[in-house]
């Protein structure tokens, strides 16, 4: 059994039958010098995977994307090349994604006298080509630990931990941008963690969630979360308070992840002097938090690193590296009930990267992972069972490019209308909390009943009315 904080209320959850997970490897057109992988997985489905090399002084970015039809990496892409980059295993060159083939590139260069700064560079053909790099701030030579997310509007927003003030104020910042602008940097937090992760998510209403570890002036380096909307930040609540003091910074930040209106997090603390690993769902876009759970095992001691990434049938997977560099990897089960912990063999070095590469209903779905091993960047993928909770109505579509995420719970089946009546949340940018009818596919009816909670996705189409598809029974013993 394992503690699950929910509501502010401590319960037992159940631990679920262990899921077996098959690991395979994917074979990557990366040698044995290669290092710092990325994984990035845009909302269309493309996965993309980059590593630098080195050899003598010269540095390199390359990039490669999955192929569906193949089952196997594209010819891989040079992004760019040069000397006196900055390679280290935390503060690593990364890829991110947008729609349409976008693709975006952050890596490090060293300043002429001390430190180092972030260098981007962007793609609109699926990382065929790429714009001349440009340094992140024209403001500042001391940029680091960067993360991009990709705007609604087509351009990349840029959230970083910057050391301008270290002189003067003796605090790292946490700053942001959008690329390309003319507007000033923007000071989002005047006092962060020195040199943990960052981790941004674009949320179906557009706005942007971004998860850091904070500092306070005693020394408490707990996560903390900013929410981006409409040009402005402001502070968005923390699914718990760990109250982790410690003098220096862990080299630990959060993981974000998300599945229509599903969105996770995942992070390490070693407060009251325990290494754990710590997730907690949000089924609002992050307003609130409920549910936050222990994963990791305490006879294998937790280092961090965590992944976590979520699943079309509610379910989060979260990876993080125990002591001697093995990657451990859990499923938070939708009604909160965990599976036991599976490993992959061999060890990790560095800082391993997490996506899911495939997911449909009817086969099992897969989690693809990059590290580094003893002969440099391997992918490797873990398959797991197919969903135990099926999509009532699968439209045989990209769902998630429709309509907006909706959770609620039946109230009535209104046969002779084929719609349902629905008690549901709010769904931010859209529609407040209430109960209404929804036209759903005369398929479904035979298959719900009152009571039953259930998340789908809904759109108003040409006959003027809302609709339900994609729908998912959340608890299926009622």
């Amino acid at each position: 059994m394992k503690f699950v904080r929910l509501l502010g209320l401590y319960v037992i959850a159940a631990v679920l039958p262990l899921v077996a997970v098959d690991w395979s490897e994917l074979p990557l057109p990366a040698g044995p010098d290669s290092d710092t992988p990325s994984l990035a997985r845009s909302q269309d489905g493309n996965v993309y995977v980059s590593w630098t090399t080195t050899e003598d002084d010269q540095h390199a970015l390359w990039i490669s994307r999955f192929d569906r039809e193949s089952k196997g990496w594209q010819t891989a892409v040079r992004i760019a090349h040069g000397l006196n980059w900055f390679i280290n295993w935390a503060d690593n060159a990364t890829i991110t994604t947008g729609l349409r083939g976008r693709v975006a590139a952050v890596w490090y260069a060293h300043n002429a006298d001390a430190g180092y700064h972030a260098v981007v560079s962007t793609s609109a053909d699926h990382g065929q080509t790429w714009s001349s790099p440009r340094p992140l701030s024209t403001e500042s030579d001391r940029t680091e630990f960067v993360s991009f997310v990709p705007l609604l509007n087509g351009s990349w927003l840029a959230v970083w931990l910057d050391n301008r003030a270290r002189e003067s104020s003796g605090s790292m910042q946490l700053r942001s941008r959008i690329i390309g602008s003319a507007e000033p940097d923007t000071l989002v937090d005047n006092r962060v963690c020195d040199c943990c992760p960052i981790s941004t998510l674009v949320l179906p209403n557009g706005s942007v969630l971004a998860a850091y570890r904070d500092r306070s002036d005693s020394e408490v380096r707990d996560i903390a979360y900013q929410s981006f909307s409409r040009g402005n930040w402001s502070e968005a609540i923390a699914p718990v308070q760990d109250n982790w003091v410690i003098e220096g910074c862990p080299v630990n930040g959060a993981s974000l992840s998300r599945r229509n209106g599903h969105v996770a997090t995942a992070w390490f603390t070693g407060a009251n002097n325990t290494s754990q690993v710590m997730t907690a769902r949000s089924h609002n876009l992050g307003r609130s938090w409920n549910l936050v759970a222990r994963l990791d095992d305490p006879e294998h001691p937790a280092k961090g690193s965590a992944n976590s990434t979520v699943l079309r049938d509610g379910s989060q997977w979260v990876s993080w590296i125990e002591e001697g560099g093995t990657m451990a990897l859990r499923a938070l089960a939708r009604d909160g009930g965990l599976s036991r912990i599976n490993r992959m063999p061999g060890k990790s070095g560095g800082k391993p990267s997490m996506v899911v590469l495939t997911n449909n209903s009817n086969e099992a779905a897969q989690l693809l992972v990059a590290r580094v091993e003893t002969d440099g960047v391997k992918t490797r993928i873990a398959s797991i069972p197919s969903e135990t909770t099926t999509t009532l109505d699968d439209c045989s579509c990209d769902a998630e490019a429709r309509g907006h995420a909706v959770q609620g719970k039946i109230v009535k089946v209104l046969r002779g209308r084929s719609a349902l009546l629905v008690a549901h949340e709010e769904v931010p940018g859209v529609m407040m909390a209430m109960t209404m009818s929804f036209q759903v596919d005369p398929r479904v009816l035979d298959l719900v009943k009152t009571d039953q909670t259930i998340v789908a996705r809904m759109e108003r189409r040409d006959d003027g009315k809302w609709w339900l598809f994609s729908i998912q029974i959340q608890n299926l013993a009622n």
